[in-house]
């Protein structure tokens, strides 16, 4: 290997380290609901580039302090119409982690924008002090038209898969919990999609 390899590796480290400095956003610091109506904000792009050599870093999400100009709000009253965990991906493939939220209350998150044909949320929800207590609701819902993707409702500890084929959109979560010390929802998907995204 020449120097002229070494500083090209170099400088793509850097470039990439910049790039997830600038898509990360700030974590997001709960403050007084005001009435008033923030600036619309563009979604969370999740980029599949990723240069040789680097590792791939997953998105962080955050919950989003205004709200008002989302079209749903408010969890629906049933999330168990959505069914329980759907079955794992077949096979020895490797799941590649796009994107994450990792928080212990509940909330609305950004919108973000999937642009993979088929993924999932992997949920997993830890809770010691009452875990007979413990209680998950998530809606995964699309924003353009308000419309739940998918739900998921879950008592006690433990996780959730939900598969979704729905691709190249923007979404976000809205979360529920009660009695729970943490949660993390992994979005995840299978290389085939992570290497050809819909844009």
């Amino acid at each position: 290997m020449d120097r002229g390899d070494v500083f090209s590796i170099l400088a793509a480290l850097v470039i990439v380290s910049m790039l997830v400095l600038l898509v990360r956003p700030p974590i997001a610091e709960a403050g007084p609901e005001a009435p008033e109506i923030p600036d619309p904000t563009p979604p969370v792009t999740i980029s599949p580039t990723q240069t040789p050599g680097a590792p791939f870093e997953p998105t962080r999400l955050s919950y989003a302090t205004g709200v008002w100009d989302y079209p749903l709000c408010r969890l629906p009253g049933n999330l168990t119409l959505y069914g329980g965990s759907d079955p794992p991906w077949k096979g020895t493939q490797k799941i590649i982690p796009f994107a994450y939220i990792e928080e212990g209350r509940g909330g609305i998150t950004e919108v973000f924008h999937v642009p993979y044909a088929v993924w999932r949320l992997n949920c997993s929800v830890s809770s010691t002090v009452r875990p007979q207590a413990a209680h998950f609701r998530m809606a995964l819902v699309e924003f353009e038209s308000g419309t739940v993707v998918e739900g998921a409702d879950l008592h006690y500890p433990g996780s959730i898969i939900k598969n979704v084929e729905r691709g190249g959109k923007d979404f976000y979560l809205i979360v529920s919990v009660d009695d729970v010390d943490s949660y993390r929802i992994t979005l995840e998907t299978l290389p085939e999609y992570f290497s050809t995204p819909l844009g």
